[in-house]
């Protein structure tokens, strides 16, 4: 049965298969990531044809993460060699997916791009939403790499045969910790890229500009450093100054975003006019945290004030823990330590590069935990019968969901013990830690009053 998508009164109504392929992102995606926040929605309009044009970092992680983001069915711009895939070919045609002709790809007659393009002219005259990503494949770098052109030449191209003008959306995906599991995502939706251009602009001279505005509206929601290194200096200088006003864990994704992007570009000004101070202050950030490291001391913990009533609350909460959620979160271990273990080490071996980590593990743990625990559930019906089936199911449900609430707690509460102990017996040390930290929060601060005065002029 084909995708079939209804219009009424300008609004698209979404058929069996959209809503439920929605439903399966999201539900991926709540698994998948401990923290999943999404901006600027009220960007999208409501009676008009949408051109998501993306940054490319996670793979097929990426198109995912985007259809989660949004009410709206996406069609995304597929590379044709996808479709040639026979688990996915029939998944991308329900979803209404267009392929792609890329010169890159061998045996490849890029002449059908002429169908493709005309398909997607009359797709978004109706209303429909495209997701491309201009950087043409998924990569690693720190930064955004050179656009293609195909998402300006597509806007245009449909302004010109159908009258009616797209919307061109620019979408940052940010990945703090790609490739690792129950982390994060950010997703933001910019605001649309203006489509007027001088009297006198060629063709070509309009595709070249679109591009460079989609562009410029990418970087605008994306970090782009020089080196990975780079990006880890930013995040740890912007976990000292969160840490600094006792505000790190109320900060949302987005408003770390935009330190972040402060702190990048203050970096750039400091490099070219300060180099020695901000060589100096890597080294003795990398030398606070290597004492730190040795000491199995993290920063939020130098901040604990360990009043007798914290202490009290903290080992009430403990206590329950161990009494009540871990025993729970045991039996989701117990059921799920096996297919894990599978997902992590296939991960390994398939996964060619950081950007392909979150899709593999996707994929694996999909196949992996949908058969073992399949395998489980028709034993227990085999020996047991239906109603301890049902009750087994409902057990594996619940006890798993809060594995995943509570994963890395254990670690957690006893790091804090340990700590709280050390701190104890060496009551010198965090008095130490502190005042180094504090000296590197004032050099970080003076540096910030140097790149405002820099920026100024």
């Amino acid at each position: 049965m084909g995708r079939e998508t209804l219009t009424i009164s300008g609004v698209t109504k979404l058929s069996w298969f959209e809503k439920l392929w929605q439903t399966f992102c999201r539900w991926v995606v709540k698994i998948f990531y401990r923290r999943f926040e999404v901006s600027g929605l009220e960007n999208l309009p409501e009676d008009q044809g949408i051109v998501l044009c993306a940054n490319h970092v996670n793979a097929l992680a990426d198109p995912l993460v985007l259809q989660a983001a949004t009410p709206k069915a996406i069609r995304p711009l597929a590379r044709s060699g996808l479709f040639d895939n026979p688990l996915l070919r029939p998944v991308l045609r329900q979803m209404g997916a267009v392929p792609i002709y890329r010169r890159a790809d061998p045996g490849v007659d890029v002449s059908k791009n002429r169908d493709t393009f005309e398909k997607c002219y009359g797709l978004l005259a109706k209303g429909e939403t495209l997701i491309i990503f201009p950087e043409g494949q998924s990569h690693d770098d720190s930064q955004l790499t050179e656009l293609k052109t195909g998402a300006a030449r597509l806007a245009l191209g449909t302004i010109e045969a159908t009258g009616v003008e797209p919307a061109v959306i620019p979408v940052g995906l940010t990945f703090p910790q790609k490739g690792q599991f129950r982390s994060a995502v950010l997703v933001q939706f910019g605001k649309p890229i203006e489509l007027c251009f001088p009297t006198g602009h060629t063709d070509e001279q309009k595709v070249y500009e679109l591009t460079e505005r989609i562009r410029q509206g990418l970087a605008s929601l994306t970090l782009n450093a020089e080196s990975w290194e780079e990006i880890h200096l930013v995040n740890r200088v912007e976990q000292f100054f969160a840490l600094r006003h006792g505000r790190y864990h109320r900060r949302n994704l987005q408003q770390r975003f935009r330190a972040q992007q402060r702190i990048i570009d203050a970096q750039k000004l400091l490099r070219n006019y300060e180099p020695d101070r901000v060589r100096a202050l890597i080294i003795q950030l990398k030398h606070f945290e290597r004492i730190c490291h040795y000491c199995g001391v993290k920063d939020y913990q130098l901040s604990i004030d360990y009043k007798p009533t914290l202490i009290v609350l903290y080992l009430l909460r403990t206590i329950g823990m161990l009494l009540v959620v871990f025993p729970i979160a045991l039996w989701g271990f117990i059921n799920s330590y096996i297919p894990y273990q599978i997902t992590k080490q296939l991960t390994h071996h398939f996964a060619r590069g950081t950007n392909q980590y979150d899709t593999t593990q996707m994929v694996l743990g999909l196949v992996s935990f949908s058969a073992f625990w399949g395998l489980q559930i028709f034993l227990v019906y085999q020996y047991f019968g239906w109603q301890w089936m049902f009750a087994y199911i409902a057990t594996l449900i619940i006890s798993s969901a809060v594995l995943l609430m509570v994963r890395g707690e254990k670690q957690r509460i006893v790091e804090n013990i340990r700590v709280f102990f050390l701190f104890l017996k060496k009551r010198d040390l965090k008095s130490y830690l502190q005042k180094k930290r504090q000296a590197l929060e004032k050099e970080l601060a003076k540096m910030v009053r140097i790149a405002n005065r820099l920026s100024n002029h």
